[in-house]
């Protein structure tokens, strides 16, 4: 017997693929044409970043053509999400290069107030930043007193090494998260072109290593509250322990940040425990001098109270989820409600984005393929739609009719539904 909801289901897939998957390619090449009109790659150079994507799309393509007529003659043209792939990872490549000039300049800014540190000197900033530096490792150190004596010692070891060090760890860190979260080995190597990523890695940010943190809370819950050590705001995800009732490991988690803190006290005083916030209050004031300071976080674009209406919104739906789509969806809460934010940023999203169907997973991942700025929410748009129309989802691939995850191309998870596959007792809606 005929069952008209699978019937329906497959209709609709099918009509995304042929029809509907072309308005997102071209919507995505729209985007990368606009974003990048006034780019030049390498940056400075005077050649137009959007002529040469063109152009190497175009032969890209061409040899996809020829490769699909040979090795599939049944089905030779290109289908949508290969072409979205395509102009994807040209761009990625061309945003890589324009993205890369003072390389582990974020690392500096965490060297220089740990020599700070070490010499009893002045860490955070006490009045307002006017000018922007020319150096960005003179931006200001934000972080919490408790991981100066982590950078003090990294300052002592010499420039070199330290940053070789930091690199290696960041990289390897990051690797496995994406491993546990589920991207395949043979998925590992290309993601490391992936702007976000990448961008994460040259500059030297904590948002790479913090990544680890996030990605083994299934299993290390107390790992959600340690990630608020470095960006205060990433605790949120920690909500996720609440809705899963994992209250030891919420106990370990407060506890293990108040031994740190302990521990740490003897080294840093509690006068930089205040000169912290202050410098908190100081970083909000620069902002208004220098929006840059925002990145392209919302507090940068809207009134303070939709910034704060928004957060709360994306949190109060991330919990109206269960088991691993709560916590992917509390990972992507956690950009909305970020005060400032930088393309490493959208790192936490991997798990909300590995939830989409094969074409908007594509499409999600080109729109962070340009060079960073106000056009990455794109990203999160498809990712917040996608959990008002569940048919976005590979979550619901198990409803009648929806095409199972292998008959996906080019999706990395293949044949499982979503991130954490190894996450048992998920109760996901």
């Amino acid at each position: 017997m005929i069952d008209p909801a699978a019937l329906a289901g497959r209709f609709r897939a099918v009509g995304l693929e042929r029809s509907g998957g072309w308005v997102l390619v071209a919507l995505l090449a729209a985007d990368v044409a606009m974003v990048t009109r006034s780019t030049d790659v390498p940056n400075g150079s005077g050649i137009p970043y959007w002529g040469v994507w063109l152009v190497a799309v175009a032969l890209a393509l061409a040899v996809a053509s020829l490769l699909a007529a040979r090795l599939r003659p049944s089905a030779p043209w290109l289908r949508p999400v290969e072409t979205l792939a395509i102009l994807a990872v040209v761009a990625m490549v061309l945003s890589d290069v324009t993205m890369a000039w003072q390389p582990l300049r974020d690392l500096g800014i965490y060297l220089n107030a740990g020599e700070h540190f070490r010499a009893g000197s002045a860490v955070y900033m006490q009045t307002p930043l006017t000018i922007e530096p020319v150096d960005r490792t003179g931006y200001p150190f934000v972080y919490p007193p408790c991981t100066l004596p982590f950078f003090g010692a990294l300052s002592v070891l010499p420039i070199e090494l330290a940053q070789g060090l930091w690199l290696a760890g960041s990289l390897g860190l990051g690797l496995l998260a994406l491993r546990v979260i589920g991207l395949p080995r043979r998925w590992l190597v290309p993601s490391l072109i992936w702007p976000p990523l990448f961008q994460g890695l040259w500059v030297g940010n904590a948002a790479v290593p913090a990544l680890a943190l996030y990605a083994m809370a299934p299993w290390l819950g107390a790992a959600l509250v340690l990630g608020a050590v470095f960006k205060p705001y990433t605790g949120l995800a920690a909500l996720w322990l609440v809705t899963e009732r994992r209250w030891m490991q919420i106990a370990i988690g407060v506890g293990a940040m108040l031994a740190l803190v302990a521990a740490t006290v003897p080294l840093t005083g509690l006068t930089l425990w205040t000169d912290w916030l202050g410098a908190l209050g100081v970083y909000q004031t620069s902002q208004q001098s220098l929006p840059g300071l925002y990145g392209f976080g919302l507090p940068r674009f809207v009134p303070f109270a939709v910034y704060a209406a928004l957060a709360v919104a994306a949190v109060a739906i991330a919990l109206r989820a269960r088991g691993r789509e709560a916590l992917a969806r509390l990972g992507t809460a956690t950009v909305v409600a970020s005060p400032s934010l930088f393309g490493h940023g959208l790192l936490v999203a991997v798990p909300s984005m590995l939830s989409l169907r094969s074409t908007w997973l594509w499409l999600a991942i080109g729109f962070l393929s340009t060079p960073d700025g106000p056009q990455w929410w794109l990203a999160i748009v498809v990712v917040a739609a996608s959990w008002a129309l569940p048919s976005m989802r590979r979550a619901a691939a198990g409803t009648p009719g929806a095409p199972a995850p292998a008959d996906e191309p080019l999706h990395p998870l293949r044949a499982t539904y979503g991130p954490w596959p190894g996450l048992s007792g998920d109760r996901s809606a």
